[in-house]
């Protein structure tokens, strides 16, 4: 299982997030807290209905972010993030976001995408009404299904997508458009609260 894969509960489709171990070696996966909203608590994998665990805390409105623990022993959770051409990206380390660096993304829906941060802390209101806080906004673009999908740089783990404009519209290639923003909770302030890293 790496971050980027689709994973779906009941029927919810998000992305997995970064895979992350706590002091112990205990294996877990990140996406985004509105997934779980309306009892989506236990999570497959899309691809082959594979079960990976439960959700374990969470957060949505002032935060938008999950913990999935990997509770199946028959998967095992790479510290990676796969790309739509089926390679992979390992991921080392974590940090906040800084203004104005490229970044990339991936998720389940859209392609493979690069972009830059445009604010490393911003407020944002969604259409139905919730109000996340300390957010980092990109010009990425995302699409529904892509939520609680990886945001880096490099082997960094910077953000968990939360959602953007248009969403429901495709995106256009593989780089930023300038129509479209999305935003992201930044991976720091999970790990930071839950006392995990990433590996």
């Amino acid at each position: 299982m790496r971050g980027g894969l689709g994973i779906v509960s009941v029927d919810y489709m998000c992305s997995a997030g970064f895979n992350v171990q706590n002091d112990s070696g205990e294996k877990f996966m990140l996406t985004a807290g509105h997934c779980v909203i309306g009892g989506n608590y236990t999570w497959f994998r899309y691809s082959g209905n594979i079960k990976l665990g439960s959700q374990v805390d969470w957060s949505f409105e002032p935060g938008d972010w999950a913990v999935i623990d990997h509770t199946n022993p028959d998967v095992t959770p790479y510290g990676t993030i796969q790309y739509k051409d089926g390679s992979e990206g390992q991921i080392t380390n974590s940090r906040w976001a800084s203004d104005n660096e490229k970044v990339k993304r991936v998720g389940t829906v859209s392609q493979d995408l690069d972009g830059m941060v445009l604010d490393p802390s911003v407020t944002v209101t969604f259409d139905d009404g919730a109000t996340l806080y300390n957010m980092i906004e990109t010009s990425l673009c995302v699409r529904h299904g892509d939520s609680g999908g990886p945001m880096f740089t490099g082997t960094t783990a910077l953000g968990i997508n939360s959602g953007g404009n248009y969403a429901d519209r495709p995106c256009g290639n593989t780089d930023a458009q300038p129509d479209r923003v999305s935003f992201h909770h930044p991976v720091q302030d999970v790990l930071n609260k839950q006392d995990l890293k990433v590996y």
